[in-house]
């Protein structure tokens, strides 16, 4: 066992009470007052890990992906996505317009270009379809969207790169890119004419959808890219005639002008429903890593990392010596990680999920957060330092086991490993400090994923102070 052992004076009584307040419970935090003290570290666990497929989960975000990969050591991805629409709650357009002046609409994404993935310099053409009628509630990657839209209900195309050449040094610069699709102006019209005649249906995004079910995105040409469309706006433009003054022969006149204007009807929003639809087939080469016992993590659509966390036998190390008193301090786990050479520079997610199998597939599906004092859920960030994942907080989990006498089911050490998006922010607490909470977990899609855990190689780190009283 590796053990490192710190003996401490009877003069840190004192501070022997800190280690012992947060559990009052049980003789796990039994207050420790007098006699000799140790602080032990324990991290010589097993654990064990293997590869699962993921190829259906719960694909609503406001993430959208668009675009087709197929890389001999990745795999072939292909993206579209879905959406309702989030109204505006009114129209600039004056009534004094008529629907005939209404002249277009068109439709902007907007793409973060560090989350764009493949070659930015291949061709590539997507189609905007109106939805024939509204996405179903419980929607994911696979869901066959056949009988939603049709040739009939196309609202426009577009070819276009992700590439940057040939534009100007600050269209180059910016972190983020566009791409504008002209839509039918018919479309334009008809949502003009429906808010003049019954303003009701853009009220709420539950009415609006009865009348506009919403769009999907897919993509008709081209490969060998993925993009990240983080943001999406509808212009309708429209003409109207006014007088202006100019200048002909040094004398100023008033001539009729026409003029163009635009509004913004609506958008894809976080508040409407927006769903991915992808399909993975992960490549021989990564089917053969799995094979041989690789734990490999994969996505969108691939492979999550299922793990057998040792619980068993760290409650085994904790009580395997008598003692009178005993504190856990803390419980960590660090997951090293590797990347897997490809063409296209996939590699690891910023942040891991580890919950409990059995939570996971209720978990994105009830937009679930993990808390602070959670035992069955945690997450990590990654550590370019270390190159690796270490979960801090499972100190309340193996504390929950230990309070139910030491009892640990099969469910209790089954865990999986999967890519998250994680959103926190910075809030006050009772003693006046910072700390960060929580606000948003989702699975990670905003690009592909593609690394090796190094499981065999990742360590269980246990501390807990101990007392032996005279």
């Amino acid at each position: 066992m590796k053990s490192v052992k710190l003996y401490l004076s009877a003069l840190l009584t004192l501070c022997t009470v800190a280690f012992t307040s947060c559990e009052e419970d049980t003789n796990i935090g039994t207050s420790i007052s007098k006699g000799e003290v140790t602080i032990e570290v324990d991290s010589l666990f097993s654990v064990t890990g293997e590869s699962v497929r993921a190829d259906i989960f719960d694909s609503r975000s406001s993430t959208l992906l668009l675009g087709r990969l197929a890389a001999e050591d990745y795999g072939t991805l292909e993206c579209s996505f879905a959406s309702q629409l989030m109204p505006a709650a009114s129209l600039s357009i004056p009534d004094s317009i008529p629907l005939e002046d209404v002249s277009g609409m068109s439709l902007k994404f907007t793409y973060k270009k560090a989350e764009v993935t493949g070659d930015s310099l291949a061709p590539q053409q997507l189609a905007v379809y109106r939805l024939l009628k509204e996405l179903p509630s419980d929607i994911n990657n696979m869901t066959d969207l056949s009988g939603y839209y049709n040739s009939s209900s196309l609202l426009g195309t577009k070819s276009y790169t992700a590439s940057t050449l040939g534009m100007s040094t600050a269209l180059q610069n910016k972190a983020t890119g566009t791409i504008n699709i002209p839509l039918s102006p018919e479309f334009a019209r008809e949502v003009v004419k429906e808010y003049r005649t019954n303003p009701a249906t853009f009220a709420t995004p539950s009415a609006f959808a009865k009348k506009f079910a919403g769009i999907y995105v897919g993509q008709t040409f081209g490969r060998g890219l993925v993009v990240n469309m983080t943001s999406t706006e509808f212009t309708t433009y429209y003409n109207y005639h006014r007088e202006v003054t100019v200048v002909k022969d040094g004398v100023a006149v008033k001539v009729d002008s026409l003029i163009t204007d635009s509004a913004t009807l609506f958008s894809i929003s976080p508040e409407v429903l927006s769903a991915n639809l992808m399909r993975m087939s992960p490549a021989q080469s990564v089917a053969d890593r799995v094979s041989s016992k690789e734990c490999i993590l994969q996505g969108p659509g691939g492979y999550n990392v299922k793990v057998h966390f040792p619980a068993r036998q760290i409650i085994e190390r904790y009580y395997k010596e008598d003692f009178n008193l005993s504190v856990v301090n803390s419980l960590t786990y660090e997951v090293p990680v590797r990347n897997v050479a490809n063409d296209y520079g996939i590699t690891r997610p910023p942040y891991l999920l580890m919950i409990k199998t059995s939570r996971l597939p209720e978990f994105f599906l009830k937009n679930q957060l993990p808390q602070e004092d959670d035992t069955d859920c945690f997450y990590a960030a990654y550590n370019s330092q270390t190159d690796s994942y270490r979960f801090t907080s499972l100190r309340p989990y193996i504390v929950e086991l230990m309070a139910n006498g030491g009892k640990v089911e099969d469910a209790d050490e089954d865990f999986t490993l999967v890519p998250v998006t994680i959103t926190t922010e910075d809030v006050g607490s009772v003693t006046g400090t910072s700390k960060v909470m929580v606000t948003a977990c989702d699975l990670y899609i905003a690009r592909p994923v593609l690394c090796r855990l190094d499981i065999p190689g990742s360590k269980v780190k246990l501390t807990y102070s101990r007392q032996f009283m005279k």
